[in-house]
C-alpha cells in the first residue's frame, strides 16, 4: 500500500470520531429544557472572542437582573459579560472564575456577595440550584471536579452521570421547548453569541419599604459556607486576581448585615475590595417606588442607577480600555444596536403596564 492508501482510512477515522463527538454534545444540547435559560448566558459566554473581556461579573440573579454589560460598553468602552446563573451557590464561585480564565484574561473579577448569605437559610444546596449551573456548563475537569465533590458530599447523590449527560435526565420531556439545532450547533462549537452580554431586564415594578438594616455586628456563617469561602479567598490571592465583592441592592435586614460585616471582615483581610451598595442607597438616588420588581431584586430602572455606580467605582478603582474605537469590538457595536432596541420595548412595556393600572 502506497502512503496516501495508509493515511485516508486514518484521516477517515479521525473525522469519524470528530463527527461522533460534536453529534453527542449537540444532542445533549438539543434535549435539554430552554427552561435552564441560564445555558443562554452561560454559553454565550462561551463564545466570547478569546482575551476580548475586561472584566466578568459571576453570580445570579443578583448579578445578571442588575448589571447591564452593554451599557458599561456604550459609555465607558470596556467590555464585561455577566457570568451567571439563576439561584447560584457559591460554592460554584472557584470553578467558574477557573472556567473563566481558560479563554479571558480580565483586569477585574466582580463577585455577587448575597449567594454567601442566602445560602445557610433561604436558598440552601438543592438538586435544582446545583442543575441550574451544571445543565449548561460544558464538560470539563472543572466540571467533574465539582459534580464528584458537592453532588457527591452535599447532595449525598452517587449517581451522577445525569449531572453530564443531559440526555439521560431530560429525554422523557416531550412537552418542554428545547434549543433549535442551529442555537445547539453554535453552543457545541462555542460560536453562541449572547447579545444583552448576559444582562436580563424585568418589565415589573413593585413598590417597596425600606427597613433599616444597618448594624456594626458580625454574625459568622455555617462552617461549610464559612470553608467555601475561605478556599474561593485562597485561590484568588493565589491567581493575584483584582477581584472585587459587591452587594447589590435590596431590601437587606439587619440579620444579612451582620453576615455582609462578617464577609466583609474576611474580604478586605484577604486584600480585596468589597461594596455593599444597599450603604450607597442615597448617593445612587435608589426609589422604593419605582426602582425594584420585588423585594429581592432592582427592575430595568435601578438597574441604571447600579450599573452606572458600579461603573462610577470601577472607574475609579480600575484601569479598564476602552474599546469602542477598536475594530476588533465591531460585534460589540451590533450587539449595542439590538440591546438597545429591546431595552426601549421593555421600558415601553413597563410604561404602558402603569399607565393601564393607574
Amino acid at each position: 500500500m502506497t502512503k496516501k492508501e495508509h493515511i485516508i482510512p486514518i484521516i477517515k477515522i479521525i473525522v469519524f470520531i470528530i463527527g461522533t463527538i460534536l453529534l453527542f454534545f449537540t444532542v445533549n444540547l438539543l434535549t435539554t429544557p430552554i427552561r435552564f435559560g441560564d445555558g443562554r448566558r452561560i454559553y454565550g459566554f462561551y463564545g466570547e472572542r478569546k482575551n476580548s473581556l475586561d472584566m466578568v461579573y459571576i453570580g445570579g440573579s443578583a448579578c445578571f437582573v442588575y448589571y447591564q454589560p452593554l451599557k458599561s460598553y456604550e459609555e465607558y468602552g470596556f467590555a464585561s459579560y455577566n457570568f451567571s446563573v439563576n439561584t447560584i451557590q457559591p460554592e460554584f464561585y472557584k470553578y467558574m472564575v477557573q472556567e473563566a480564565l481558560k479563554n479571558q484574561k480580565p483586569e477585574l473579577i466582580i463577585i455577587d456577595v448575597r449567594a454567601f448569605q442566602y445560602r445557610d437559610k433561604d436558598q440552601p444546596p438543592s438538586e435544582i440550584n446545583y442543575r441550574n449551573v451544571l445543565t449548561s456548563i460544558p464538560l470539563s475537569k472543572n466540571k467533574v471536579n465539582f459534580v464528584e465533590k458537592y453532588v457527591k458530599e452535599v447532595l449525598n447523590d452517587d449517581d451522577t452521570i445525569e449531572y453530564y449527560v443531559n440526555f439521560i435526565k431530560y429525554h422523557n420531556e416531550k412537552d418542554e421547548a428545547k434549543y433549535s439545532l442551529k442555537d445547539g450547533l453554535k453552543m457545541t462549537l462555542r460560536k453562541y453569541k449572547e447579545d444583552s452580554k448576559g444582562s436580563l431586564l424585568v418589565p415589573l415594578q413593585e413598590k417597596q419599604n425600606f427597613i433599616n438594616y444597618e448594624t456594626d455586628e458580625v454574625r459568622p456563617m455555617e462552617e461549610d459556607t464559612v470553608k467555601i469561602l475561605d478556599d474561593l479567598l485562597k485561590y484568588l490571592k493565589k491567581e493575584d486576581l483584582n477581584v472585587l465583592f459587591v452587594v447589590s441592592n435590596y431590601i437587606e435586614e439587619e440579620d444579612h448585615k451582620k453576615v455582609f460585616n462578617y464577609i466583609e471582615n474576611k474580604v478586605k483581610k484577604a486584600g480585596f475590595d468589597f461594596i455593599d451598595a444597599n450603604d450607597y442607597r442615597e448617593e445612587m438616588g435608589v426609589d422604593y417606588n419605582t426602582d425594584f420588581y420585588d423585594f429581592r431584586h432592582f427592575n430595568p430602572y435601578g438597574s441604571e442607577k447600579y450599573t452606572d455606580f458600579i461603573n462610577k467605582y470601577i472607574t475609579e478603582h480600575y484601569n479598564l480600555k476602552d474599546h469602542r474605537n477598536d475594530p476588533n469590538y465591531n460585534d460589540w457595536n451590533e450587539s449595542l444596536k439590538t440591546w438597545k432596541e429591546n431595552k426601549e420595548l421593555v421600558l415601553k412595556a413597563m410604561r404602558e403596564d402603569l399607565i393601564s393600572n393607574e
